[in-house]
């Protein structure tokens, strides 16, 4: 922000040279003397130089036009009140003319079939919401939506006690169906038990866990090594390979089940739910040779028979990333020093091999290795690799303040670096929003870098400042959460309120360029972005359930106060899980069952 004041600064100073200049070359057009007349010498150099500094002045304020942030407001209680209404209009849209569906279009007003294939519902949308509802009824100001709330999750719970049955007779991807369904019914039972509200009876969603979870386990049993199948059947408990890629599993997806298993494990008291998610780790990194041989940065896919890597693509976006988030938080949730310890090597290997940084501002991205470690880097990057700046501004602080962490005995330079790491990569993330067109940041953008390898071709759009480019068919916005993810994260752990700005300018463009139905306040909807380039903005009619289950509520965190990252663990889709009591650990015998 220094910087930025800086900026202005010389811009203002040197306009108001631009302006002497031209009185300059005024009085320059009015003498009569000869060019060695002094008068005239000094005013012919006042008016090149102040020519040239205007130069510098408009190069300044391009510059600041698109590295900084607009002036938006950032009053908390406004933003909260904007915030409640996007998610009760999404929210009622849904429930009018799509309830019950797992798959919703806003546009045409209509559900699809449901996410398995027998067409029996899980709840992708409903389940996915009730906590993010939950947290708006236990913190609104506003008696008439605390009200709308309240009638909403009881909406919720009736549901799920009368319609919602997990004995569907067909296949499901575990992984989703585990962050999704058996997440989001644990975190609103937890954050039942916090409600002021006590007529909403959070004991259905865990019984509806219990039930689901039950169904899952089968999987990690079919294969030999305790890595699960891809899909399982849940009413015959079948385990089902992939259909492709020679029936290697996303290595992200069996890696990202231990949060939910685990804290199941700690209300129930069940240890095998615990013990299941944690057996996959073993195998991984012992058939790999994963601290080793690659520097703790796993390829995408992973044979689950024999734990063996399949191919060598490297990556921190889809069917890699959420494998590095699930070790810093399990560190977080239960407190075991190995997964602290495994995460650390993770990210010392991304520092050594994909951390880069493009041309000409420097924006640091986290590059993929496509072929394989010790080869050329790719200089692409999506969209879901900004939740990094979250996950390593957590990781340097374990949910301390900023300034609190550093004086804390464990405080280094090590998670110094990280710090660093951390917001220098989500401003990078903010900028991907800010130079587009739209506000609004495309699914995948590849960095001007020529230190990596992509070949650049004509069509890809390129940013204002030069720094990455845009693909056709890259262009597209689903209504993600990683960046504002960050951005909430940042804000909590610094105070500083330019992440708020740029949380507010991203809020204003999804509320300009995703609405539909704009001006009329009884059908108003978001629908997710073709494209974030091409005026005027053609909406998708598609809406994920990540945009009321993690995008609206990253948003609506960012502007409350006081959000305690010490005690509260978000999964994968942004559920909140608390943190567990070493007490409780120990009276359940909860403990790492493995060691490298």
């Amino acid at each position: 922000m220094k910087f930025e004041l800086l900026l202005y600064i010389f811009s203002y100073f040197s306009l108001s040279l631009l302006i002497q200049g031209y009185q300059d070359l005024w009085r320059v057009k009015r003498l009569k003397n000869t060019v060695y007349h002094p008068p005239l010498l000094l005013a012919m150099t006042r008016h090149w130089l102040s020519l040239f500094i205007g130069v510098v002045a408009f190069s300044s304020f391009y510059y600041v036009k698109h590295l900084t942030g607009k002036e938006v407001s950032i009053d908390p209680l406004e933003r909260s009140s904007q915030i409640e209404t996007m998610v009760l209009q999404s929210w009622s849209d849904y429930v009018r003319n799509g309830w019950g569906k797992d798959i919703y279009h806003p546009i045409s007003h209509q559900g699809n079939d449901n996410m398995a294939a027998s067409k029996e519902p899980l709840g992708w949308i409903i389940v996915d919401t009730i906590d993010t509802l939950l947290l708006l009824l236990n913190n609104t100001q506003s008696e008439h939506r605390r009200d709308q709330l309240i009638q909403n999750v009881q909406l919720c719970t009736e549901w799920c006690q009368k319609v919602l049955s997990y004995d569907i007779d067909s296949p499901v991807n575990i992984f989703e169906t585990t962050i999704r369904m058996l997440g989001g019914l644990l975190s609103a039972y937890h954050l039942t038990q916090t409600t002021a509200n006590s007529t909403i009876d959070g004991q259905v969603f865990l019984t509806q866990a219990v039930d689901l979870a039950e169904r899952i386990k089968p999987a990690f049993y079919e294969s030999p090594s305790g890595i699960p199948y891809s899909s399982i059947n849940l009413h015959s408990g079948e385990a089902i390979r992939n259909h492709v890629d020679n029936g290697a599993s996303s290595t992200a997806e069996f890696t990202t089940l231990q949060l939910e298993f685990k804290y199941l494990a700690y209300i129930t008291g069940v240890t095998e739910y615990w013990s299941l998610a944690e057996q996959v780790y073993k195998p991984l990194y012992a058939e790999n040779d994963l601290l080793n041989r690659y520097d703790g940065l796993c390829p995408i896919y992973t044979i689950p028979d024999t734990a063996k890597f399949h191919g060598n693509n490297i990556r921190f976006g889809s069917r890699g990333d959420s494998f590095y988030e699930y070790l810093l938080k399990q560190y977080l949730q239960s407190g075991e020093p190995i997964y602290y310890e495994l995460y650390r090597e993770s990210i010392e290997g991304m520092k050594r091999h994909l951390v880069r940084h493009s041309s000409p501002s420097g924006f640091l991205y986290i590059a993929e290795k496509p072929w394989g470690l010790h080869n050329p880097a790719s200089a692409k990057m999506d969209h879901l690799v900004c939740f990094m700046g979250g996950l390593l501004a957590m990781g340097a602080t374990e949910g301390y303040k900023i300034e609190e962490a550093r004086r804390q005995p464990w405080w280094d330079s090590i998670r110094e670096e990280d710090w660093h790491l951390a917001t220098d990569l989500t401003h990078t993330c903010y900028q991907m929003y800010h130079q587009t067109p739209s506000g609004l940041a495309p699914e995948i953008v590849v960095f001007n870098d020529k230190g990596a390898r992509e070949v650049k071709e004509n069509g890809w759009w390129k940013s204002p400042t030069g720094d990455f480019y845009i693909k056709p068919l890259d262009a597209h916005n689903l209504q993600r959460p990683e960046t504002v993810e960050s951005i909430m994260f940042l804000y909590h752990l610094t105070g500083d309120k330019k992440y708020r700005e740029w949380g507010a300018e991203i809020l204003e463009s999804f509320e300009k360029n995703t609405c539909i139905h704009c001006d009329d306040a009884s059908k108003k909807a978001y629908s997710s972005l073709d494209n974030v380039i091409n005026e005027p903005f053609k909406r998708k009619d598609n809406v994920e359930s990540f945009w009321l289950a993690e995008t609206l509520k990253y948003l609506y965190l960012l502007f409350q106060e006081d959000v305690d990252l010490k005690s509260t663990i978000f999964n994968t889709e942004a559920h909140p899980f608390p943190k567990m009591d070493r007490e409780r650990l120990l009276d359940l015998n909860l403990s790492t069952g493995w060691s490298i």
